[in-house]
């Protein structure tokens, strides 16, 4: 029987760490070690390979070219010893699967149609977590996340409203299911208008509602509508969500501009007009974000297959202006 020669497998351990930190001390810190340790193991690895994979500077050091294609396939490895480890590891005991979202596609989407999922599959008990922040699926932070943002080598076009917002970490073994477009639409009270609003320009007439996670939203919507916008001159409003945005159209305070999927539920719809409407889609879409390691769970299978209805429902439906 053929005997293996492998390298120290916590030397390598330590060499992946400094490769990808490019730090033995932040490599130290993460394996709760010494920076002397680690410094010692890849030191161990250099004599044991016969090459120098880091070229070590005062304050700095460099992988060398032997260094960095070999970390390639330390990287590698190691990425698919942990996705294994993860699925065998996985307890299948746990009755929730934990779902990342966006905090208004919770509050105002997700939420008010979950009693849909635990109707028809009341062995299914969904934990919502509420973010903006790239998810990272391969540690299992969450089992499922839906972000919006721009899918990797999909072209956009130059006047599409930018989304900054990154959906990942890593897009290693992610599977992406687009669920809708982010088309947004400006959105008011109704008795806030006292004029008639023909073009996107005349909606400089009236406060500007803003919010932060989408900070080029209003200025790339107006200038793709053909308006040019001087942020300086615009005594604006802001907030942190477009739920928060949503509250304050309704109130009355100014024009929000949304994602036009948060205005198929009826409560927001009833209370809101859309002054001007534009089919200008944004450089980006919302999506189900599952990582291959996870697709073979039951629960995900389920959360997937009933999600992917609610989205293709979602897209049929039309929001029609309410009538002053």
């Amino acid at each position: 029987m053929r005997k293996r020669r492998l390298p120290p497998l916590n030397a390598l351990r330590g060499f992946e760490a400094a490769a990808r930190h490019l730090s033995f001390t932040r490599a130290a810190d993460e394996l709760s070690l010494t920076q002397g340790a680690v410094s010692r193991q890849v030191k161990e690895l250099e004599i044991e390979l016969g090459q120098d994979l880091f070229v070590r500077h005062t304050r700095r050091i460099e992988l060398t070219a032997e260094g960095e294609q070999f970390y390639r396939v330390v990287e590698g490895v190691f990425d698919e010893l942990e996705r294994a480890a993860l699925r065998l590891t996985r307890r299948r005991s746990d009755p929730a699967i934990t779902i990342s979202v966006l905090p208004t596609i919770a509050t105002v989407w997700l939420m008010p149609r979950l009693h849909l999922l635990v109707a028809r599959h009341p062995e299914i008990e969904a934990q919502i977590v509420s973010s903006i922040e790239a998810a990272d699926l391969l540690a299992h932070d969450a089992d499922i996340a839906i972000r919006v943002g721009r899918l990797p080598g999909r072209r956009y076009e130059r006047n599409q409203p930018r989304i900054e917002l990154p959906m990942v970490t890593r897009w290693d073994g992610v599977h992406a299911d687009e669920l809708f477009p982010d088309r947004l639409v400006p959105v008011c009270a109704p008795a806030l208008l006292t004029s008639d609003v023909r073009e996107a320009a005349d909606l400089l007439a009236y406060p500007l509602i803003h919010t932060t996670t989408r900070r080029y939203a209003w200025p790339d919507w107006l200038r793709a509508n053909g308006v040019r916008y001087e942020a300086e001159s615009d005594p604006h409003l802001q907030f942190g969500h477009f739920f928060m945005a949503l509250d304050a159209a309704r109130e009355g305070r100014g024009i929000a501009l949304v994602p036009d999927i948060l205005l198929a539920q009826d409560d927001v719809a009833r209370s809101l007009c859309i002054p001007f409407s534009s089919e200008i889609a944004s450089a980006g879409e919302y999506y189900l974000l599952v990582h291959e390691s996870r697709m073979e769970d039951s629960r995900v299978q389920i959360f997937r297959s009933w999600i992917l209805d609610e989205a293709v429902s979602l897209r049929t439906r039309s929001f029609t202006p309410m009538a002053e």
